[in-house]
Protein backbone atom coordinates (compact mmCIF):
# COMPACT_ATOMS: atom_id res chain seq x y z
CA UNK A 1 0.00 0.00 0.00
CA UNK A 2 3.04 2.63 1.01
CA UNK A 3 4.89 1.55 -2.30
CA UNK A 4 1.73 2.22 -4.23
CA UNK A 5 1.14 5.94 -2.39
CA UNK A 6 4.46 6.22 -3.11
CA UNK A 7 4.47 5.75 -7.18
CA UNK A 8 1.49 8.17 -7.33
CA UNK A 9 2.54 11.60 -8.75
CA UNK A 10 2.90 14.14 -5.63
CA UNK A 11 -0.11 16.17 -7.32
CA UNK A 12 -2.79 13.09 -7.15
CA UNK A 13 -1.02 12.25 -3.60
CA UNK A 14 -2.31 16.20 -2.55
CA UNK A 15 -5.08 15.68 -4.03
CA UNK A 16 -6.28 12.69 -2.79
CA UNK A 17 -5.50 14.18 1.09
CA UNK A 18 -7.97 17.01 0.21
CA UNK A 19 -10.47 14.73 -0.76
CA UNK A 20 -10.64 12.66 2.22
CA UNK A 21 -10.26 15.66 4.61
CA UNK A 22 -13.17 17.50 2.65
CA UNK A 23 -15.48 14.23 2.92
CA UNK A 24 -14.78 14.31 6.50
CA UNK A 25 -15.67 18.48 6.97
CA UNK A 26 -18.76 17.84 4.62
CA UNK A 27 -20.03 14.50 6.87
CA UNK A 28 -19.53 16.36 10.11
CA UNK A 29 -22.27 19.50 8.51
CA UNK A 30 -24.12 16.74 7.14
CA UNK A 31 -24.48 14.38 9.87
CA UNK A 32 -23.77 16.61 12.98
CA UNK A 33 -24.81 19.86 12.34
CA UNK A 34 -27.65 19.11 9.68
CA UNK A 35 -28.15 15.95 11.49
CA UNK A 36 -28.96 14.01 8.01
CA UNK A 37 -30.80 17.10 6.22
CA UNK A 38 -29.14 17.97 3.02
CA UNK A 39 -31.43 21.69 3.04
CA UNK A 40 -29.43 22.28 5.89
CA UNK A 41 -26.55 23.51 3.36
CA UNK A 42 -28.67 26.34 2.14
CA UNK A 43 -29.46 28.14 4.76
CA UNK A 44 -32.93 28.72 4.14
CA UNK A 45 -34.85 30.96 6.10
CA UNK A 46 -38.57 31.82 7.05
CA UNK A 47 -38.75 35.54 6.11
CA UNK A 48 -39.17 34.72 1.96
CA UNK A 49 -40.93 32.10 0.27
CA UNK A 50 -39.67 28.90 -0.16
CA UNK A 51 -39.23 26.95 -3.94
CA UNK A 52 -42.45 25.31 -4.93
CA UNK A 53 -40.50 22.16 -5.55
CA UNK A 54 -39.28 21.85 -1.58
CA UNK A 55 -41.99 20.25 0.49
CA UNK A 56 -41.96 22.57 3.29
CA UNK A 57 -41.85 19.81 6.15
CA UNK A 58 -38.81 18.21 5.29
CA UNK A 59 -36.64 21.30 4.81
CA UNK A 60 -34.58 22.76 7.72
CA UNK A 61 -35.63 26.25 8.36
CA UNK A 62 -34.00 29.51 10.08
CA UNK A 63 -37.31 31.04 11.53
CA UNK A 64 -37.11 34.71 12.07
CA UNK A 65 -34.05 34.51 9.05
CA UNK A 66 -34.04 36.04 5.73
CA UNK A 67 -31.84 32.81 4.58
CA UNK A 68 -28.56 33.13 2.44
CA UNK A 69 -27.70 33.07 -1.18
CA UNK A 70 -27.61 29.32 -1.17
CA UNK A 71 -31.37 29.62 -1.11
CA UNK A 72 -31.71 31.10 -3.94
CA UNK A 73 -29.46 28.91 -6.03
CA UNK A 74 -31.32 25.76 -5.03
CA UNK A 75 -34.35 27.96 -6.24
CA UNK A 76 -33.30 28.62 -9.40
CA UNK A 77 -31.24 24.85 -9.70
CA UNK A 78 -35.23 22.85 -8.99
CA UNK A 79 -36.75 24.97 -11.92
CA UNK A 80 -33.91 26.30 -13.77
CA UNK A 81 -36.36 27.70 -16.98
CA UNK A 82 -38.38 29.66 -14.67
CA UNK A 83 -41.49 27.52 -15.20
CA UNK A 84 -43.58 27.73 -12.09
CA UNK A 85 -44.26 31.27 -11.05
CA UNK A 86 -43.83 30.43 -7.38
CA UNK A 87 -40.01 29.75 -8.47
CA UNK A 88 -39.63 33.24 -9.34
CA UNK A 89 -41.63 34.65 -6.10
CA UNK A 90 -38.66 33.00 -4.09
CA UNK A 91 -35.80 34.45 -5.78
CA UNK A 92 -34.95 37.91 -4.81
CA UNK A 93 -34.99 39.80 -6.93
CA UNK A 94 -34.80 37.51 -9.95
CA UNK A 95 -32.79 39.57 -12.35
CA UNK A 96 -29.91 39.70 -10.10
CA UNK A 97 -29.83 36.19 -9.16
CA UNK A 98 -31.35 34.57 -12.51
CA UNK A 99 -27.48 36.21 -13.65
CA UNK A 100 -25.43 33.42 -11.96
CA UNK A 101 -26.95 30.36 -13.34
CA UNK A 102 -23.80 27.98 -14.06
CA UNK A 103 -23.66 26.51 -10.53
CA UNK A 104 -27.60 26.23 -10.20
CA UNK A 105 -27.72 24.65 -14.16
CA UNK A 106 -24.63 22.32 -12.95
CA UNK A 107 -26.80 21.34 -10.07
CA UNK A 108 -29.49 20.71 -12.24
CA UNK A 109 -27.89 18.57 -14.53
CA UNK A 110 -26.00 16.83 -12.07
CA UNK A 111 -29.00 15.75 -10.25
CA UNK A 112 -31.18 14.70 -13.65
CA UNK A 113 -33.49 17.42 -12.63
CA UNK A 114 -34.70 15.66 -9.60
CA UNK A 115 -35.31 17.46 -6.50
CA UNK A 116 -34.60 15.00 -4.40
CA UNK A 117 -31.16 14.35 -5.65
CA UNK A 118 -30.57 18.75 -6.83
CA UNK A 119 -29.70 19.39 -3.50
CA UNK A 120 -27.05 16.37 -2.72
CA UNK A 121 -25.48 17.32 -6.44
CA UNK A 122 -25.01 21.35 -5.22
CA UNK A 123 -22.91 20.07 -2.35
CA UNK A 124 -21.24 17.50 -4.46
CA UNK A 125 -20.00 20.38 -6.83
CA UNK A 126 -18.87 22.27 -4.17
CA UNK A 127 -17.15 19.60 -2.69
CA UNK A 128 -15.62 18.52 -5.97
CA UNK A 129 -14.17 21.97 -6.35
CA UNK A 130 -12.70 22.61 -3.68
CA UNK A 131 -10.72 19.17 -4.38
CA UNK A 132 -10.41 20.44 -8.01
CA UNK A 133 -9.19 24.10 -6.78
CA UNK A 134 -5.98 21.69 -4.74
CA UNK A 135 -5.31 19.81 -8.15
CA UNK A 136 -5.06 22.72 -10.18
CA UNK A 137 -3.05 24.12 -7.69
CA UNK A 138 -0.44 21.72 -7.28
CA UNK A 139 -0.08 21.35 -11.34
CA UNK A 140 0.53 25.13 -11.16
CA UNK A 141 3.13 24.77 -8.39
CA UNK A 142 4.85 21.59 -9.92
CA UNK A 143 5.31 23.80 -12.71
CA UNK A 144 6.22 27.07 -11.71
CA UNK A 145 7.86 27.23 -7.96
CA UNK A 146 8.36 23.46 -7.01
CA UNK A 147 6.49 24.30 -4.07
CA UNK A 148 3.67 21.83 -4.60
CA UNK A 149 2.98 21.22 -0.83
CA UNK A 150 1.46 24.44 -0.89
CA UNK A 151 -1.29 23.48 -2.73
CA UNK A 152 -3.04 22.26 0.19
CA UNK A 153 -2.82 25.44 1.29
CA UNK A 154 -6.39 25.72 0.09
CA UNK A 155 -8.01 23.89 2.30
CA UNK A 156 -6.35 26.70 5.19
CA UNK A 157 -8.82 29.63 3.59
CA UNK A 158 -12.26 29.85 6.16
CA UNK A 159 -14.24 31.29 2.69
CA UNK A 160 -13.81 27.78 1.84
CA UNK A 161 -15.94 26.38 4.69
CA UNK A 162 -17.92 28.82 5.10
CA UNK A 163 -19.18 28.59 1.22
CA UNK A 164 -19.30 24.84 1.50
CA UNK A 165 -21.29 25.23 4.54
CA UNK A 166 -23.82 27.82 2.70
CA UNK A 167 -23.84 26.37 -1.12
CA UNK A 168 -23.38 29.46 -2.95
CA UNK A 169 -21.50 29.35 -6.14
CA UNK A 170 -17.99 31.07 -5.08
CA UNK A 171 -16.15 28.08 -5.26
CA UNK A 172 -17.14 27.28 -8.37
CA UNK A 173 -15.88 30.75 -9.75
CA UNK A 174 -12.68 30.15 -7.73
CA UNK A 175 -12.30 27.00 -9.80
CA UNK A 176 -12.83 28.32 -12.36
CA UNK A 177 -10.53 31.41 -11.87
CA UNK A 178 -7.94 29.71 -11.07
CA UNK A 179 -7.63 26.91 -14.08
CA UNK A 180 -7.92 30.70 -16.25
CA UNK A 181 -4.52 31.47 -15.00
CA UNK A 182 -3.21 28.27 -15.09
CA UNK A 183 -3.92 28.33 -18.67
CA UNK A 184 -2.90 31.46 -19.05
CA UNK A 185 0.75 30.89 -18.01
CA UNK A 186 0.70 27.98 -19.69
CA UNK A 187 -0.38 29.75 -23.65
CA UNK A 188 -3.50 28.01 -23.60
CA UNK A 189 -5.33 31.14 -24.93
CA UNK A 190 -9.02 29.08 -26.06
CA UNK A 191 -8.67 27.34 -22.50
CA UNK A 192 -8.34 30.55 -20.59
CA UNK A 193 -10.97 32.18 -22.65
CA UNK A 194 -13.46 29.29 -21.90
CA UNK A 195 -12.70 29.39 -18.36
CA UNK A 196 -12.96 32.90 -17.92
CA UNK A 197 -16.17 32.94 -19.58
CA UNK A 198 -17.95 30.00 -17.72
CA UNK A 199 -16.48 31.60 -14.34
CA UNK A 200 -18.93 35.11 -15.62
CA UNK A 201 -21.52 32.68 -15.60
CA UNK A 202 -21.51 31.91 -12.21
CA UNK A 203 -20.46 35.85 -10.52
CA UNK A 204 -20.66 39.54 -12.24
CA UNK A 205 -17.46 39.87 -10.67
CA UNK A 206 -15.67 37.56 -12.70
CA UNK A 207 -16.12 40.08 -15.21
CA UNK A 208 -13.29 42.21 -13.92
CA UNK A 209 -10.52 39.24 -13.68
CA UNK A 210 -11.33 38.96 -17.51
CA UNK A 211 -10.45 42.42 -17.46
CA UNK A 212 -7.55 41.55 -15.61
CA UNK A 213 -6.48 38.75 -18.17
CA UNK A 214 -7.62 40.76 -20.87
CA UNK A 215 -4.91 43.63 -19.81
CA UNK A 216 -2.36 41.52 -18.60
CA UNK A 217 -2.20 39.92 -22.56
CA UNK A 218 -1.75 43.34 -23.86
CA UNK A 219 0.90 44.08 -21.55
CA UNK A 220 2.38 40.92 -22.41
CA UNK A 221 1.80 41.40 -26.01
CA UNK A 222 -0.28 38.36 -26.61
CA UNK A 223 -1.99 39.18 -29.42
CA UNK A 224 -3.91 35.37 -30.11
CA UNK A 225 -5.30 35.98 -26.84
CA UNK A 226 -6.30 39.09 -26.44
CA UNK A 227 -8.54 37.25 -30.19
CA UNK A 228 -9.95 34.89 -27.87
CA UNK A 229 -10.41 37.29 -25.01
CA UNK A 230 -12.68 39.29 -26.77
CA UNK A 231 -14.89 36.95 -27.57
CA UNK A 232 -15.04 35.43 -23.77
CA UNK A 233 -18.16 38.12 -22.74
CA UNK A 234 -20.32 37.02 -25.17
CA UNK A 235 -22.15 34.22 -23.42
CA UNK A 236 -22.39 36.12 -20.13
CA UNK A 237 -23.77 39.42 -22.29
CA UNK A 238 -25.87 36.90 -24.52
CA UNK A 239 -27.11 35.60 -21.19
CA UNK A 240 -27.68 38.90 -19.41
CA UNK A 241 -29.79 40.15 -22.16
CA UNK A 242 -31.95 37.23 -21.99
CA UNK A 243 -32.60 37.48 -18.54
CA UNK A 244 -33.46 40.80 -19.32
CA UNK A 245 -36.11 40.36 -21.44
CA UNK A 246 -37.25 36.89 -19.57
CA UNK A 247 -37.71 39.12 -16.86
CA UNK A 248 -38.28 42.72 -17.25
CA UNK A 249 -41.11 43.10 -15.32
CA UNK A 250 -38.78 42.16 -12.13
CA UNK A 251 -37.04 44.86 -10.44
CA UNK A 252 -33.50 44.62 -10.15
CA UNK A 253 -32.46 46.36 -6.89
CA UNK A 254 -29.57 44.03 -5.51
CA UNK A 255 -26.65 45.06 -5.39
CA UNK A 256 -27.13 48.52 -5.97
CA UNK A 257 -26.17 49.09 -1.94
CA UNK A 258 -23.56 47.00 -1.83
CA UNK A 259 -20.56 49.33 -3.38
CA UNK A 260 -20.29 53.12 -2.47
CA UNK A 261 -18.12 55.68 -1.81
CA UNK A 262 -14.35 54.71 -1.96
CA UNK A 263 -12.75 53.85 1.39
CA UNK A 264 -16.33 54.71 3.00
CA UNK A 265 -17.65 51.28 4.20
CA UNK A 266 -14.17 50.30 5.11
CA UNK A 267 -13.83 52.97 7.71
CA UNK A 268 -17.30 52.74 9.14
CA UNK A 269 -15.96 48.51 9.70
CA UNK A 270 -12.88 49.89 11.29
CA UNK A 271 -14.93 51.79 13.54
CA UNK A 272 -17.24 49.14 14.36
CA UNK A 273 -14.52 46.90 15.25
CA UNK A 274 -12.75 49.06 17.87
CA UNK A 275 -16.16 50.10 19.40
CA UNK A 276 -17.89 46.84 19.51
CA UNK A 277 -16.19 45.76 22.84
CA UNK A 278 -13.88 42.43 23.60
CA UNK A 279 -16.73 39.77 22.82
CA UNK A 280 -15.68 36.89 20.80
CA UNK A 281 -18.74 37.50 18.07
CA UNK A 282 -16.45 40.79 17.35
CA UNK A 283 -13.13 39.80 17.86
CA UNK A 284 -14.08 37.24 15.33
CA UNK A 285 -15.27 40.01 13.22
CA UNK A 286 -12.06 41.85 13.46
CA UNK A 287 -9.47 39.07 13.04
CA UNK A 288 -11.29 38.19 9.35
CA UNK A 289 -11.46 41.59 8.14
CA UNK A 290 -7.70 42.50 9.28
CA UNK A 291 -6.81 39.25 7.94
CA UNK A 292 -8.62 40.27 4.39
CA UNK A 293 -6.79 43.28 4.69
CA UNK A 294 -3.82 41.65 4.95
CA UNK A 295 -4.55 39.18 2.27
CA UNK A 296 -4.76 42.15 -0.04
CA UNK A 297 -2.01 43.69 1.46
CA UNK A 298 0.70 41.00 0.68
CA UNK A 299 -0.55 39.78 -2.74
CA UNK A 300 -0.08 43.30 -4.34
CA UNK A 301 3.18 43.52 -2.83
CA UNK A 302 4.41 40.24 -3.28
CA UNK A 303 3.05 40.20 -7.00
CA UNK A 304 4.50 43.81 -7.72
CA UNK A 305 8.08 42.91 -6.32
CA UNK A 306 8.10 39.67 -8.76
CA UNK A 307 5.84 41.11 -12.13
CA UNK A 308 7.57 38.93 -14.50
CA UNK A 309 5.93 35.81 -12.95
CA UNK A 310 3.23 37.33 -11.32
CA UNK A 311 1.54 40.00 -13.69
CA UNK A 312 -1.70 38.50 -14.14
CA UNK A 313 -1.84 37.93 -10.56
CA UNK A 314 -1.04 42.10 -9.75
CA UNK A 315 -3.66 43.38 -11.99
CA UNK A 316 -6.29 41.07 -10.80
CA UNK A 317 -5.10 42.07 -7.27
CA UNK A 318 -4.88 45.88 -7.90
CA UNK A 319 -8.74 45.33 -9.32
CA UNK A 320 -10.10 43.60 -6.86
CA UNK A 321 -8.64 46.36 -4.11
CA UNK A 322 -10.23 48.84 -6.38
CA UNK A 323 -13.21 47.14 -5.70
CA UNK A 324 -12.96 46.46 -2.08
CA UNK A 325 -12.19 49.55 -1.64
CA UNK A 326 -16.15 50.73 -2.58
CA UNK A 327 -17.61 48.27 -0.84
CA UNK A 328 -20.15 49.24 1.69
CA UNK A 329 -21.29 48.19 5.12
CA UNK A 330 -23.57 45.71 3.15
CA UNK A 331 -21.07 43.17 2.37
CA UNK A 332 -18.25 44.31 4.90
CA UNK A 333 -20.81 44.15 7.91
CA UNK A 334 -20.75 40.09 8.31
CA UNK A 335 -17.74 37.86 7.93
CA UNK A 336 -19.44 35.20 6.18
CA UNK A 337 -20.09 37.91 3.47
CA UNK A 338 -16.63 39.74 2.90
CA UNK A 339 -14.61 36.29 3.33
CA UNK A 340 -16.85 34.80 0.90
CA UNK A 341 -17.41 37.39 -1.32
CA UNK A 342 -13.28 38.34 -1.57
CA UNK A 343 -12.17 34.70 -1.66
CA UNK A 344 -10.09 34.41 -5.09
CA UNK A 345 -7.82 37.26 -3.08
CA UNK A 346 -7.00 34.31 -0.98
CA UNK A 347 -6.35 32.50 -4.30
CA UNK A 348 -4.28 35.03 -5.72
CA UNK A 349 -2.13 35.18 -3.01
CA UNK A 350 -1.14 31.28 -3.36
CA UNK A 351 -0.64 31.24 -6.45
CA UNK A 352 1.76 34.58 -6.18
CA UNK A 353 5.94 33.88 -6.45
CA UNK A 354 8.83 35.36 -5.04
CA UNK A 355 12.39 34.21 -6.04
CA UNK A 356 13.85 37.43 -4.93
CA UNK A 357 12.54 38.77 -1.98
CA UNK A 358 12.06 35.11 -0.07
CA UNK A 359 10.86 37.56 3.21
CA UNK A 360 7.53 38.28 1.01
CA UNK A 361 7.40 34.49 0.69
CA UNK A 362 7.52 34.23 4.87
CA UNK A 363 5.10 36.64 4.50
CA UNK A 364 2.78 34.47 2.39
CA UNK A 365 2.51 31.83 4.87
CA UNK A 366 2.16 33.74 7.91
CA UNK A 367 -1.12 35.25 5.93
CA UNK A 368 -1.90 31.53 5.25
CA UNK A 369 -1.32 30.65 8.68
CA UNK A 370 -3.46 33.53 10.41
CA UNK A 371 -6.23 31.94 7.82
CA UNK A 372 -6.23 28.49 9.09
CA UNK A 373 -6.81 29.45 12.33
CA UNK A 374 -9.80 31.48 10.96
CA UNK A 375 -10.55 28.17 9.41
CA UNK A 376 -10.61 26.42 12.31
CA UNK A 377 -12.81 28.74 14.72
CA UNK A 378 -15.50 28.84 12.55
CA UNK A 379 -15.60 25.14 12.08
CA UNK A 380 -15.10 24.52 15.97
CA UNK A 381 -18.36 27.04 16.06
CA UNK A 382 -20.53 25.29 14.10
CA UNK A 383 -20.02 21.60 15.90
Amino acid sequence: MKQLWNRQPIEIRYTILAAILVVVIVSFFYFVKFEGNITGFFRIGSLFPISPYLNSDQVLIYQGEQGYDGQQFLSIALDPWLENSGTIEAITPPQYRYRRILYPLLGYLLGFGNPQLIPYAMVGINCLAIILIVFVSSLYFKRYSGRTWQSLLVLCIPGVWMVLSLSTADLISSLLLVTAIYFYRNEKPIYTAITIAAACLTRETMLLMWLAILLTSIWERKGRQLQHLLWAWIPVAGWAIYVFYRLEAQENLEGSENFGYPLFGIGQKLINSLTGGLGGKNLFEAYSFALLIAAFVVTILLASQSRRENKVILISAIIYAVLFSMTSMTILGYYLDYSRVYLDIYFLLLLSSSYSQRYLSYLKNIVMAGASLASITYLLAHS
